[in-house]
Formats: structure tokens, sequence, C-alpha cells
């Protein structure tokens, strides 16, 4: 069994991300005020690929497996939108926490993510195996979600 394979570790590496994740949006808007918007975004995605790159030589130990562009091949077409979806998501990013702030930005992106991942579940969408029902308490929990955005952006 693989370390990834335990729930608290798996839950820890969210822990980590929504940290990662908050600090990501206000730090690209502070380097956006120097480098500007557009500049700023298209280094810190080169950043972010070479931080890939290494990362995927660590997994694969430095030998890719010989298969990998066929198994590349058999992906969905829409499995190759992660990199643009990515960038829509630092852009905003750039350009909201400025006007917002970084806590409603954070708040109103989370909330959001948070509905639109209890549809992906609920339909099993974009290759999701594990359906999970979108139950009258996930709807009340997003509500009560919905209401503490709304709260965080007022005060």
């Amino acid at each position: 069994m693989s370390i990834l394979d335990n729930f608290i570790f798996a839950a820890f590496l969210c822990v980590v991300g929504g940290i990662a994740t908050a600090c990501q949006g206000a730090v690209n808007a502070t380097f956006g005020r120097f480098a500007g918007q557009g500049l700023s975004s298209t280094i810190v995605f080169c950043v972010g690929a070479f931080v890939s790159c290494i990362y995927f030589l660590i997994e694969v130990k430095g030998q890719p497996d010989p298969n990998l562009p066929s198994m590349m091949g058999e992906a969905p077409w829409w499995s190759w939108f992660g990199g643009p979806l990515g960038a829509i998501f630092v852009i905003i990013n750039i350009l909201s926490i400025p006007k917002l702030g970084a806590g409603t930005t954070t708040a109103i992106i989370v909330s959001i993510q948070l509905m639109m991942g209890c549809i992906i579940d609920n339909f099993q969408i974009m290759g999701v195996q594990k359906q999970r029902d979108y139950t009258l308490w996930r709807g009340l929990a997003t509500v009560g979600l919905m209401l503490s955005t709304g709260v965080i952006a007022k005060f």
C-alpha cells in the first residue's frame, strides 16, 4: 500500500493544497503589480512547468514509460484542458484580488469549486469514477458555504 492510499495523508495534502492555493492568489496578484498581469501569469506558469517537470522526473525515476505517447493519445480530448483552466484560475486571481481582497476572492472561488465538485461527483463527469450523490445534506452545506462567503465578502 502506498502512502498516497492513506486517507489521512491525502487529507493532509488537501490542507497543504488549500493553504498553497490561498497564498498563490495573493502572491500572484502582488507579482502582477510589479511585472504586469500578463507577464506575471506567464512567468508563474513557466516556473510551475519547471517544478512540474522535476516532479515528473522524480515520479518516473528518470525513466518515463516507453508507451507514454500512445497512452496520452488515448486520453479524452477534453482532458488536455487542465493547463488552460489553470491559466484562467491564475489570471482571475491576479485580476480579482486587488479589487476584492484575498479572503473574498478565495471564499468565492472555493465556494464555487465545492459546488462544482459536488455536481461532478453526482453526475460522474470529467472522468470521476467515484459517484457521490448531491444529497440534501450536501445541498444544505452548500447553502451554508454560500452564506459564509457572503459574510466574508460583506465584513
